[in-house]
């Protein structure tokens, strides 16, 4: 018999991460989600994942455009953060007053991350309640800073 989900997510609240927001635009729609299931996958060829849940609305762009952005979070950014992961917020109003800009694939890159990853979708799996979605990280940008981390359901920072 499995562990409760409870139980699932209190242990899982354990494990310290970093916080991204994925962000695209499709020609129907824009916006960003937050997680922290985020991965590397493969350095030849470069590889990176995120789990996004089978009730977002994120799915659907992200297929139609055939592209993301993974925007690694600085310690600033924890309003950014907290506006994606919002459900009463509209996320492209959210998305245009950062005033994005982009690298190769034309997804939407957020200002002052400390890495935002340009990928093309590779593949998309069904795991469970989530999808998981692979990306090719086709151009890379990165800043100095200290990243938004998540640990015990609250933002930290490093010390």
């Amino acid at each position: 018999m499995p562990a409760s989900i409870d139980q699932f997510k209190s242990s899982l609240s354990r494990w310290a991460s970093g916080v991204c927001v994925i962000t695209y635009e499709s020609t129907e729609k824009k916006g960003g989600i937050t997680v922290s299931s985020f991965s590397s996958v493969s350095l030849e060829p470069p590889l990176v994942l995120f789990c996004l849940a089978k009730d977002s609305s994120a799915k659907e762009p992200i297929e139609k455009a055939g592209n993301f952005v993974v925007n690694i979070l600085s310690s600033e950014q924890k309003q950014i953060s907290a506006d994606f992961a919002s459900g009463s917020l509209d996320k492209a109003v959210v998305l245009e007053g950062l005033k994005p800009g982009t690298l190769s694939t034309g997804a939407p890159v957020l200002p002052d991350s400390l890495a935002s990853l340009d990928c093309t979708v590779n593949q998309t799996i069904d795991a469970g309640d989530h999808w998981i979605f692979i990306g090719l990280v086709e151009a890379v940008v990165t800043r100095d800073g200290s990243p938004l981390l998540y640990f015990n359901r609250n933002y930290r920072e490093l010390v």
